[in-house]
């Protein structure tokens, strides 16, 4: 009875434990590959060294010294005999770190990602610059769905968020837009008025403002404005009238005084 309890107990923590580990499912989005390298960071150096020696022998002798003044007399007598064997060897290999980095434009961020190379025959994600790429963030770790459909997980190094206008300022941009256009249709081009002349007799001169503009009879366009009209032939009284001109159709006719004989 014991033991059958202490079974349904396992087994109800086993169940637990894979309950809780099972990870939920990720909604993948698809983004862009704007940027892709490979750097190699060097990272020390890994040493292997040996060494072994021998050394054997019997040292026998005297020592005499004598000094006098600056002088030094010194005197050895003895023998020496021994084996001595010396021998090194040894490697030093560099070792460099290796990382994949990505640049991957997403929905709402520009991530620039890391992923380590461990081993030489481990390889970077199979993508390509320009490319569509699946992707999900998960922390501070970005996972990537590559060309052969293996997932790879890289550290996000930096994020870049994308800014977008408010909908305050649009609204206020398409209101001064809309009001501009309207602005615009409303006054539309500056209306011309059409001014006829006449004189008698006819084939005068035809000057506005000073300039001239042909013979009577014609009919002229003139600005909306207040404008000088001149009629002059030669042998009479130059005919001339002030004209304040707002639009539609005038219609003048001038009639010339000869002029006197002097």
């Amino acid at each position: 009875m014991y033991r059958s309890i202490c079974l349904v107990f396992v087994l109800f923590l086993v169940a637990c434990s894979t309950v809780h580990a099972k990870k939920p499912d990720h909604e993948w989005s698809v983004g862009k590959i704007l940027d892709e390298n490979r750097a190699r960071y060097f990272a020390g150096m890994l040493n292997d060294s040996s060494s072994q020696s021998t050394q054997n022998g019997t040292w026998n002798g005297n020592a005499h010294s004598t000094s006098l003044g600056d002088s030094t007399n010194t005197q050895v007598n003895g023998s020496y005999s021994g084996t001595q064997n010396t021998s090194t060897s040894g490697t030093s290999i560099p070792i460099y770190r290796v990382y994949d980095n990505l640049v991957i434009e997403g929905t709402d961020a520009v991530y620039i990602t890391s992923e380590r190379i461990r081993w030489r025959w481990s390889k970077g994600a199979h993508v390509a610059v320009n490319g569509a790429v699946k992707y999900y963030v998960d922390g501070r770790k970005l996972h990537v769905l590559d060309n052969d459909d293996k997932e790879h997980t890289m550290e996000i190094v930096k994020e870049i968020r994308k800014v977008t206008p408010t909908v305050s300022s649009v609204t206020s941009a398409q209101a001064d837009n809309s009001q501009l256009m309207a602005t615009q249709a409303t006054a539309g081009p500056a209306s011309q008025a059409s001014v006829t002349i006449d004189s008698t007799p006819p084939r005068a001169d035809i000057e506005i403002d000073g300039a001239f503009v042909g013979n009577t009879p014609s009919t002229v366009s003139v600005a909306p404005g207040r404008h000088q009209i001149a009629v002059k032939k030669k042998g009479f009284t130059d005919w001339t009238k002030t004209l304040n001109v707002t639009g539609g159709s005038i219609h003048l006719n001038a009639e010339l005084e000869q002029a006197s004989a002097k």
